[in-house]
Parts: C-alpha cells; sequence; structure tokens
C-alpha cells in the first residue's frame, strides 16, 4: 500500500496542470494516468490568458487568431477581427508534452494505469500494479465512465458528438450555425499549420444519424460545402459533454475538467480545465495545511468563477437549440456584414450575436 496525499486520476490538460500546481507546492501526489504515453491528438482553440497561465512554448502555436468569421444557416456572415492576436491554434497533444516536460519529477505521472476500483471511505484507490491510499481524489479523467458516475451518486452530462476532417486549405476560424445536422452545437473551420485545416461539426441527436455518412453530412453544411473536394488528411470522432455535472466535490474528492462536465456553447474547454485544477489546488493546499476542515471551499470558489457565465451561455443553448434556421437567418439579416463587438473568442462573440436571435423573437 502506498500512502499519497493526493491522487489525481487522469493526465490530461486538468490533470497535467494540476500536477504541475501540486508539485510547486511541495504537495505529495501521484498521478494515474490508464493511456501508455501522455498526448491526445486534437486541435483546440485558446485565449490569450490560457496562454499564459499554462506557461506554454510558442512551439506549440498551430496558428494565430486575428480574425473570426460566424455564417447562419443561408450563409449570411458577420465578422470580427483586430490587428494583435485574440487566441491560438494549438494541438492538444503538443500541449499536454510541454506540460509534461515542464514537471520537475515526470516519475510522479504513472502511465499504463487504468483504475479498477475505489473505495470513497477508505481513500483507497486500485490499479494493475498499485494501491494507493490517499486524503484527497482528484477525478480529471474526461468524461466518466458509468461505474464511476454510479459509485460518486452524479447525473451524466448532456453529450455532443463531434465529427471533424482535416482538409487541405487555408481559411479563417469561422462557427457555422445550422440546426438541420448540427442541431444542438455548430459547425466549425479551425486553420492549422501550413495548407491545412480542420472542418467539423457537433450534434445531440446522434441517434438519428445512425448509419449516415458524417463525411456526407459534414461537407452538406453551410459554408462548408465549398471544400468537399479538397483533399481529406485525416477524420476522427468523439464526444463532449455539454453540461455541468450536478455535484462537482465530496468529503474527499473533487471533479475537474471534463469530468466535471463541460460548457453549454463551447462543451469541454481548455480554460474552464485549468481554471477548475487551480481552484482546486487552492483548496487541497488549505485543506492539507489544516486551515480549512473540508473541501466545502471547492464549490463556494467554483460557483465564484463561473456559475454566472455557464447559466448565461445555458440560456444561450437553449435559445439556439429552439430556433429555426429562418429564425437564425434574420437575425443575422439585421446584422449582416457588421463587426461583432467583444474581445474574447467564440463564448464571448456569440453572446452578442445571439442577442440579435432574442430581440427578434420578443418582437416577433
Amino acid at each position: 500500500m502506498i500512502e499519497k496525499d493526493v491522487v489525481i486520476i487522469g493526465s490530461g490538460i486538468s490533470g497535467l496542470y494540476i500536477s504541475k500546481l501540486l508539485e510547486k507546492k511541495g504537495i505529495d501526489f501521484i498521478t494515474l494516468e490508464g493511456n501508455r504515453s501522455v498526448g491526445k491528438y486534437g486541435n483546440r482553440i485558446i485565449n490569450n490568458s490560457v496562454f499564459k497561465k499554462l506557461e506554454l512554448d510558442n512551439t506549440v502555436i498551430l496558428r494565430d487568431i486575428k480574425k473570426i468569421n460566424f455564417f447562419s444557416p443561408s450563409e449570411i456572415k458577420i465578422s470580427t477581427s483586430s490587428e494583435k492576436s485574440r487566441g491560438y491554434v494549438v494541438n492538444l497533444r503538443s500541449l499536454e508534452m510541454d506540460l509534461f516536460e515542464s514537471l520537475v519529477n515526470s516519475d510522479n505521472i504513472k502511465f499504463n494505469q487504468f483504475v479498477q476500483k475505489f473505495d470513497l471511505k477508505e481513500g483507497v484507490i486500485k490499479t494493475k500494479d498499485y494501491d494507493i491510499k490517499s486524503k484527497i481524489i482528484i477525478f480529471s479523467s474526461g468524461i466518466l465512465q458509468d461505474f464511476i458516475i454510479y459509485k460518486l451518486l452524479l447525473e451524466k452530462p448532456q453529450i455532443v458528438f463531434c465529427y471533424t476532417n482535416e482538409v487541405e486549405g487555408h481559411d479563417e476560424i469561422a462557427t457555422i450555425l445550422d440546426n438541420n445536422y448540427a442541431f444542438g452545437f455548430y459547425g466549425w473551420v479551425m486553420p492549422l499549420s501550413g495548407e491545412v485545416m480542420e472542418v467539423g461539426f457537433g450534434t445531440s441527436r446522434l441517434h438519428e444519424l445512425k448509419g449516415k455518412d458524417f463525411n456526407k453530412i459534414l461537407f452538406s453544411l453551410p459554408y462548408i460545402h465549398r471544400y468537399r473536394k479538397n483533399r481529406k488528411k485525416r477524420q476522427m470522432g468523439g464526444f463532449i459533454p455539454i453540461s455541468v455535472i450536478n455535484k462537482k466535490y465530496g468529503n474527499n474528492w473533487i471533479l475537474i475538467g471534463d469530468a466535471a462536465g463541460g460548457e453549454p456553447l463551447m462543451g469541454g474547454s481548455i480554460h474552464k480545465s485549468i481554471d477548475e485544477a487551480l481552484i482546486a489546488s487552492k483548496v487541497i493546499e488549505l485543506f492539507l495545511n489544516g486551515k480549512i476542515s473540508n473541501l466545502d471551499m471547492y464549490d463556494k470558489l467554483w460557483k465564484n468563477n463561473f456559475e454566472k457565465d455557464i447559466n448565461e451561455q445555458e440560456k444561450i443553448r437553449n435559445l439556439i437549440d429552439k430556433s429555426s434556421n429562418y429564425e437564425m437567418n434574420r437575425a443575422f439579416e439585421k446584422v449582416k456584414e457588421s463587426q461583432v463587438k467583444g474581445e474574447g473568442l467564440i463564448n464571448d462573440l456569440f453572446k452578442n450575436i445571439i442577442k440579435n436571435l432574442e430581440n427578434n423573437k420578443k418582437n416577433g
């Protein structure tokens, strides 16, 4: 039996970042990863704040973001642009490897250690090689498995299915609203390095698309259809959470990252993952130093940081889901060819666009 102050389950962004934070604080921890190595392939966008918090090397940047386009179902365009970078396109694998290599003692990350059992009452985690007793367990393992959700008495988060295709081409970042195939989410264009970009869509109605050709669906979406004949390089599919887990902590455990659910507009986001890791590391330090007697503070700090924005996003998500393509086209028509106000990335700009949709609905 190994004894540790903290056991971290999962070495994705949130797991690696909280590992780094705990290492800096001198806290005795071990991180368990079911895969054989760090780094999951996938393209993401991050804002300037995330880049600074993670202390990333410039080599992880695939593209900087200066212009963002939004398209309605009939391809009415709204844009925003700035001289300075609003954020960056990165690959998740490079980002995670950068974090892993920044650890002073990377031996604290144990690979090929899938969690077989855990006992919350005793604080014991069992893998094929280790029995570990800990004071605190951090679940940072992506979308939680059913047996974990059952043992923690949690509700499953809402999820969307995302399908992407890397193609040859050059474009700006774009978000495409369409409530036919991309119902409950949207489509996107994301420039990568060189003359390669990612096009993709998400849907909450995967059951209705059973047996369908996802490539055909993707390249029939507004705006994205222009790339149907471009050379294809890589296809991927997967699930992301778009709602927050009903409970985020217990007597001796905390959920962070995708394990705690995603944001209604963006799904699992890097900024949410690292901010939850920051909050959790602060609470853990106070708890282990005897300055607080339980983990209740995590919930209070989480609400201070996320609750208002999550609730606002939830309202926007519901509005998009209930709106027809005709209604979304009307909202875009009123502000077409205008600059979207806002300094942030997709979330911040989305809110300003959707105000027009909401006003249209109120005014009939």
